[in-house]
């Protein structure tokens, strides 16, 4: 642990924790413009389902499937996006608890050196 100091580890915690605060941003992005084309999705299938009335129920199926195949796609889309976003955030955290642990870490190294090991009573 000779290579580690406070100062660089403390310029690490905050580094992180700034890119867990524009994680969580983003991930509300995401979640917002999954959700929204989710909606715009369900929306335009409903009506195309309204719109096809001729055929059996499998000829329909395909016809409501091919007229909302490009909104699927965005909804997919952004769909992975917010999952994208959601494991970038955790990421950055557990990278978080690794510097912490390292900053417990060295303090404790850091005091056996100043104090030497105690012993009990």
């Amino acid at each position: 642990m000779s290579d580690l100091n406070l100062p660089d580890l403390a310029a690490e915690c905050r580094r992180l924790s700034g890119k867990i605060d524009a994680g969580v941003t983003s991930l509300n992005t995401s979640a917002r413009q999954s959700a929204e084309a989710e909606r715009e999705y369900r929306k335009q299938k409903a009506q195309a389902w309204a719109l096809h009335t001729e055929g059996t129920a499998k000829e329909r199926e395909a016809q409501v499937d091919a007229t909302t195949a490009d909104l699927r796609y965005a909804r997919d889309l952004a769909e992975a996006g917010r999952q994208a976003a959601l494991e970038a955030l955790r990421s950055r955290r557990q990278q978080l608890s690794a510097a912490q642990t390292l900053v417990s870490a060295l303090k404790s190294e850091l005091e056996h050196s100043q104090y030497g090991v105690q012993e009990g009573p």
